[in-house]
């Protein structure tokens, strides 16, 4: 091993070290209660927000073709749109864990 390799050695394990340290400073954490989120509880949360964003959506145009009052056609149309970016968010997100855990899945062991 040459002088240059040690040196490298050295930092690669000091930053090891500083990453340990900290390690548990890298967790999600809610803001509210500054307490860690699992990624199950956060995958959950979301698909539940995305479901209440179609309900909503769906609710809203069923009340504007009934004729309810104080519902404009421009909010219709904006809660639909908000829910099928979020919608469309979702299924990326989905396609994208899918395609990871393939990917681990097809690594040599």
């Amino acid at each position: 091993m040459s002088i240059q390799s040690v040196g490298v050695l050295e930092q690669i394990q000091f930053q090891a070290n500083k990453i340990a340290a900290t390690g548990s400073s890298l967790a999600i954490r809610d803001t509210e209660n500054s307490e860690p989120v699992s990624f199950s509880n956060l995958l959950i949360n979301s698909l539940n927000t995305i479901n209440q964003m179609q309900t909503g959506a769906k609710k809203q145009s069923e009340n504007y073709l009934a004729g309810v009052p104080g519902i404009g056609l421009n909010d219709v149309m904006v809660s639909m749109q908000k829910s099928s970016i979020a919608l469309n968010l979702g299924v990326q997100v989905r396609n994208k864990l899918v395609s990871a855990y393939q990917e681990i899945m097809n690594m040599p062991v």
